[in-house]
């Protein structure tokens, strides 16, 4: 183990795999760590390395070695694996193309970190290799972009932080943009459209009864009910808001089912929401989702949709991504809610009594936030491993990252976590 590098990003010539290279470059926290990229074409991988050195001023980039691999080629994700400690992957849709750099990862010893944001594809992993990677001892990390490490996170933060018995969290989230506004790179559309698949191909249900298999107790109480488009009164944060159908709710109630079983801490339900501004936006917005989300359960218009994202989605996606202006301009805000008792009072007696609000803030969510969290998440693994679960296996972040100092590498790299309010 000792002969390999560090880290190795896969996929290093895609959109955020080079924000991921930018990242390993100019963070003070990786000085010392030996990286390596990877991808299909060494020839746009050398030229990802010298356009990062343009952009950074770092000698060493140019030194950075490159393996040439391919997820359609086991052989060469075999080989890319042999010479990884964490293999960093950026090369999505995960729900295609996934599935063979965790096995390759697992079978040559390797952790795997990645950015997949699709409960069918994690879910699938835990079922499938679970007891593998239990075996060699590795450690196989989903959903450590954006999606879903500000939330998962983020809640882990609130329960340190609450002082009491929890019985519920709302979350919320927005997006601050600039006067450049702010598109989304073509291959988010792709994967949306490829959850809706899984969505249609049906089992999800069934799959996840079987990583989360025993109901696990909560409180008889819930947040005051909302419409589908509800406006939050809360003195930090005031805006409407719907329900946010992305990953995280998932992702969270995997780490509380870990929790509870492994730590014994008393588990709640978390409703997560989003903000996206007005109330004529956000309802533009509802029924632009809903079309997507219907028309995307048929193969004929699934096909259509991927084929014109920018069109279809009215410029929110474009093949060139965000601008560099654009990208520097954004931020987010995460709200977390979380209601419940003080310590002493007795849970689910009188309904709570006690509130705490807490948020996570940090830069560009899509690609600077991202590569942030997960490379976060690979230096957890390679330096934290008396903090690890004992065992390997598929995890959760909040599962394998709760005792690590991941909130600390966050902070260095801009994404912090504070208590805002307590009631």
């Amino acid at each position: 183990m000792s002969s390999r590098y560090d880290i190795v990003v896969y996929g290093a010539t895609g959109f955020t795999g080079t924000y991921v290279v930018r990242m390993l470059a100019s963070v003070s926290l990786f000085k010392g760590k030996t990286i390596a990229v990877s991808g299909r074409s060494e020839k746009k991988l050398r030229g990802v390395l010298e356009e990062i050195f343009r952009d950074t001023g770092n000698e060493n980039v140019r030194k950075f070695p490159i393996i040439v691999a391919d997820s359609s080629k086991e052989e060469s994700l075999a080989n890319m694996a042999r010479q990884a400690k964490v293999i960093i992957n950026t090369v999505g849709p995960y729900i295609l193309y996934g599935e063979a750099v965790v096995r390759a990862a697992i079978n040559n010893n390797t952790s795997h970190v990645d950015i997949s944001g699709d409960p069918a594809f994690l879910e699938r992993m835990e079922h499938k290799y679970g007891k593998m990677a239990r075996d060699k001892g590795v450690y196989i990390v989903g959903a450590c972009g954006y999606d879903s490490i500000p939330c998962d996170l983020g809640i882990e933060f609130l329960k340190r932080h609450f002082d009491g018995t929890l019985a519920y969290a709302e979350t919320c989230w927005r997006m601050n943009k600039g006067t450049a506004g702010y598109t989304l790179n073509t291959g988010t559309f792709e994967s949306l459209l490829m959850g809706i698949k899984s969505i249609r191909d049906g089992g999800e249900a069934e799959l996840h009864r079987s990583v989360v298999p025993d109901p696990v107790p909560r409180s008889k109480y819930t947040p005051s009910w909302r419409f589908p488009l509800t406006r939050f009164r809360e003195p930090s944060f005031g805006a409407w808001a719907m329900p946010f159908p992305g990953v995280d709710k998932a992702i969270v109630e995997r780490s509380q089912y870990y929790d509870f079983h492994v730590n014994g801490r008393r588990t709640f339900p978390i409703y997560p929401y989003f903000s996206i501004g007005s109330f004529f936006k956000s309802l533009l917005f509802a029924l632009w989702l809903g079309i997507v989300g219907f028309f995307g359960l048929f193969a004929p218009t699934r096909r259509f949709m991927a084929a014109h994202p920018e069109g279809l989605s009215f410029g929110m996606f474009k093949k060139a991504g965000p601008t560099l202006e654009q990208i520097r301009e954004t931020s987010f805000d995460y709200f977390f809610f979380g209601s419940g008792w003080e310590q002493g009072e007795t849970p689910d007696g009188d309904r709570p009594t006690r509130k705490v609000t807490a948020v996570c803030h940090g830069p560009d969510p899509g690609y600077m936030c991202t590569s942030a969290c997960i490379s976060s998440a690979a230096l957890a693994l390679l330096d934290g491993r008396e903090k690890l679960p004992v065992n390997g296996g598929v995890f959760t972040t909040a599962c394998v990252f709760r005792d690590t100092h991941n909130f600390e590498y966050l902070r260095t790299m801009g994404v912090t976590f504070d208590l805002l309010k307590k009631e």
